[in-house]
């Protein structure tokens, strides 16, 4: 999700291909890979959501306060539309396949992401629960605190969701059926929470920091860094997915895969897993089915002028790449 330096961070990645063409969707074949071209230059987007039963991808807009849907022929089409339900830039996203919900971060801070009618009050966030067969909104469930960035989220099986808050440097807790939001954790003195995800081990979150990844036991609420070694770096990670006993990282201009101990305490090593020219303020992406999928140019830096809090002009854009790759 949004990372510390202006809430941006970047990715990179290897993938698996078969054509698909349409006239506002494209596939470059690639020996690994798959890219899914858009064509709205100007979606800025920042999180990725995958559909594992009908192999769908989900795409947030920042700017455009959407949210697109590439299906699995490769047909581009809006999942809601523009402004939807009063949906501000659409940031962290998470699929829940088994109740066929979408659960979406939703954030208004046009400082550092700009968006169609931004309106007077800054700083606000709420997350919104979509059924994902209907676009139709289910509930929405607004953060009632000042100056907060929620982040990303992530959804346990019982149905909880729990959110990263940047700003303050917190993490919240939505309890299935709940309609209001509950800080769960402050890490002090660890900053600007990001990325999370879930282990495989029960109970067991994943949240990255600027300091490094932090494990944290949720019945206790114990929370400790990963140890490495001093020739790998974990810090100023946004997207963070776990992956059969590693974690799949977006840092900087790469993509990084972290191989955890036994123990799931330490990281042993790491690899990158894709990494290029076309990469430009990538962001974050998702497992499903084996496969990785990811924003590879959000632009969501270098298409922004901060001084005007504005997007820059459409020609001075690129087609967002939507890659996919095989683990």
């Amino acid at each position: 999700m949004l990372s510390r330096s202006f809430f941006f961070i970047f990715l990179l990645i290897p993938g698996v291909f078969h054509p698909v063409c349409s006239s506002i969707n494209k596939v470059k074949v690639i020996a690994v890979q798959i890219d899914f071209i858009l064509e709205e230059k100007d979606l800025l987007p920042e999180g990725v959501a995958f559909d594992p039963v009908n192999n769908s991808i989900y795409v947030s807009s920042t700017y455009k306060r959407k949210i697109v849907r590439v299906d699995s022929t490769g047909q581009v089409n809006d999942f809601i539309i523009e402004k939807q339900d009063g949906i501000w830039s659409t940031i962290g996203m998470e699929v829940d396949a088994g109740r066929r919900h979408l659960w979406v971060v939703s954030s208004q801070a046009k400082e550092a992401l700009p968006l169609q009618d931004p309106g007077d009050s800054q700083w606000r966030s709420a997350i919104y629960q979509y059924n994902l067969e209907t676009g139709v909104l289910i509930d929405s469930c607004l953060l009632q605190l000042k100056n907060v960035f929620l982040n990303d989220l992530t959804v346990a099986e019982n149905g909880d969701v729990y959110i990263t808050e940047s700003m303050q440097g917190g993490i919240y807790h939505l309890k299935a059926g709940a309609d209001s939001l509950a800080l769960f954790l402050t890490p002090a003195p660890y900053s600007f929470p990001n990325g999370i995800n879930f282990s495989d081990q029960p109970g067991q979150l994943f949240v990255s920091t600027s300091e490094g990844v932090l494990k944290i036991d949720i019945a206790s609420r114990r929370y400790d860094l990963l140890k490495t070694s001093d020739s790998i770096n974990a810090k100023e990670i946004d997207g963070l997915t776990f992956y059969r006993g590693s974690l799949i990282a977006h840092q900087s201009t790469k993509l990084v895969r972290f191989v955890l101990n036994t123990k799931q305490d330490s990281i042993i090593y790491t690899n990158v897993l894709n990494e290029g020219p076309e990469f430009d303020s990538s962001t974050t992406g998702e497992t499903g089915n084996d496969h990785y999928y990811f924003i590879v140019n959000s632009q969501i830096r270098s298409g922004i002028d901060f001084k005007k809090q504005a997007v820059k002009p459409l020609d001075s854009l690129e087609k967002i790449i939507i890659r996919k790759i095989s683990l």
